[in-house]
């Protein structure tokens, strides 16, 4: 007999035949189903005394007596005779358990027409919006891939890893396997995929999309699925590596993908510094190999030197010997790596101009390191293979600094290849071949002139082959305030000897400012030449 019975007149019965209390999470879970959707099973009870028994649905009772504060509140209850043990063992075993992909189905069911969020369903069910993704997840295999499931031909932990692949790859490994382990499945899934750890940049709301990055639904990893993107952002974040070991001093900077610097080319004529004689030489005196490794996505560092003969080791601990005269040509390394950069500056500018007279020196230059018994200290010039080389450190730019021209032209062709492409999907080496034949040849002896190190300036190879070397580079050297404070005070003195043919007196700064302002007006002093030279007539 059916009739409703007031909450606070039910009670567990003793002889229930479930014996196993449920978890927490269950018990949440069904509050959250009655919540939604009400009592959908009547409670089965039996009288006894005041009160009634629950033979059947004590979990539903705990459930109610959680939801409802108002104990008067009727429940919809059918009424026994008697407390019979067996209805309430008939009860239990004639629930059969769903399969899993039922529920996927039917929570699948509730979002795919949109009327249903993955919050405000999880909220239905007492779960997150993770969960209800997870069965969305599994509801998304291909047909092959559940009907294995159903027939129990891999257990759920397999149909999990599935979810990382899509139905093409789910298809082939359930073809091409008999056996399903875990590992394995995953491995498949994920054979085309980057983990997130591998990338060398950060990883932000910015180029998540674009990475097109794929979450484990029931584990913690991520994969980066878009190859292309990661390549160009991992290549971005390893050019400004490169830039980032050249700020902090080092005389050069060799960046290989998967090659090691004890065979490749690049590296020839140097050594590793590894024992207690290489720890002498300063940062400016090494060169920095960094080596990447694009199937394990890591980076390696080593440290080199230019190997020394005999002959060569001989004559340094000579001149170490021999104590140096101190004038205006004697500098520290930091300035003489600043000096180098004033010089490659003023020769990059220069060199830029509207004749293009050095197209051809600039094909060859980029020609040549193709060539592999060019590579050497002595004939190697240039770093064509980076997109950009830093000639100063950020906080040691000159006074007043200007860009040179070079820079400008590239940014402009930046602009328009962008605008190009985000007008009609012209893609950089579409437009840079659409460019008139002088554009182009402009374009490129910019891009040469950027992968120009400030030291290539001072290589005998370049003075050869380079038009017009000396005389470009006579009445160069116009130093600001910033260089010449790195001198000794008695250097400062020679220099003003040299320019005004006395010595003054007073504070160090507004001498410095007035050797500024005459050498800005009469460039005769030549840190790169000999001293002393002539004194201004």
């Amino acid at each position: 007999m059916q009739q409703q019975i007031r909450l606070k007149e039910l009670k567990h019965s003793p002889n229930n035949v479930r014996q196993v209390k449920a978890s927490k999470d269950s018990h949440w879970q069904l509050v959250a189903s009655i919540k939604s959707k009400g009592l959908l099973h009547n409670l089965v009870v039996v009288k006894n005394g005041n009160g009634f028994n629950v033979i059947d649905g004590n979990r539903r009772l705990d459930a109610l007596n959680q939801i409802y504060k108002d104990k008067a509140t009727p429940v919809n209850c059918v009424v026994l005779e008697s407390d019979d043990s067996e209805v309430g063992l008939h009860a239990n075993m004639m629930r059969e358990d769903m399969h899993p992909l039922d529920e996927c189905d039917v929570i699948m069911a509730l979002v795919s027409d949109g009327s249903e969020t993955y919050d405000s369903v999880g909220k239905r069910f007492g779960q997150t919006d993770r969960w209800v993704k997870q069965r969305v997840g599994l509801a998304e295999l291909s047909d092959k891939a559940k009907q294995m499931f159903r027939n129990g031909e891999f257990n759920i932990g397999v149909a999990e890893a599935l979810t990382l692949g899509n139905h093409e790859r789910q298809d082939k490994y359930l073809e091409e396997n008999t056996h399903f382990h875990l590992a394995s499945v995953k491995h498949f899934m994920t054979a085309k995929k980057i983990e997130t750890e591998h990338a060398l940049f950060k990883i932000n709301d910015s180029n998540r999309a674009d990475l097109a990055i794929e979450q484990d639904l029931f584990g913690d990893q991520e994969w980066i699925t878009n190859v292309e993107e990661f390549n160009r952002l991992q290549d971005k974040a390893l050019l400004d590596l490169v830039d980032a070991y050249r700020d902090a001093g080092y005389s050069d900077v060799i960046l290989l993908r998967d090659s090691f610097h004890w065979d490749d080319p690049a590296c020839r004529g140097f050594t590793a510094v590894y024992d207690e004689k290489h720890e002498t030489y300063s940062i400016a005196d090494k060169i920095l190999c960094i080596a990447y490794n694009s199937s394990r996505f890591d980076v390696q560092t080593t440290e080199l030197v230019l190997r020394e003969t005999k002959e060569q080791q001989e004559a340094q601990e000579m001149e170490e010997e021999v104590e140096k005269e101190v004038t205006p040509l004697t500098m520290s390394k930091p300035q003489e790596a600043l000096l180098a950069g004033y010089f490659a500056h003023f020769m990059k500018d220069s060199m830029f101009s509207e004749e293009l007279t050095y197209v051809n020196f600039m094909k060859a230059m980029l020609c040549h390191r193709s060539l592999g018994y060019t590579y050497s200290n002595t004939n190697r010039v240039g770093h064509i293979y980076a997109d950009h080389q830093t000639i100063f450190p950020s906080e040691e730019y000159p006074d007043d600094y200007v860009h040179p021209r070079h820079e400008g032209c590239i940014q402009r062709h930046i602009d328009a290849a962008r605008n190009a492409f985000d007008t009609d999907g012209t893609t950089p080496l579409m437009y840079c071949i659409s460019l008139p034949d002088t554009e182009l040849d402009e374009l490129f002896v910019a891009c040469c002139l950027t992968g120009l190190g400030k030291y290539d300036f001072y290589s005998d190879t370049l003075k050869e082959v380079l038009p017009d070397y000396a005389a470009r580079s006579k009445g160069w050297f116009k130093p600001d305030a910033k260089w010449l404070n790195k001198y000794k005070i008695n250097q400062i003195e020679m220099l003003e000897d040299y320019c005004f043919g006395k010595v003054s007196s007073g504070p160090k700064r507004p001498r410095i400012d007035a050797l500024v302002k005459f050498l800005a007006d009469n460039p005769v002093f030549d840190p790169l030449g000999d001293w002393p030279q002539y004194k201004p007539q």
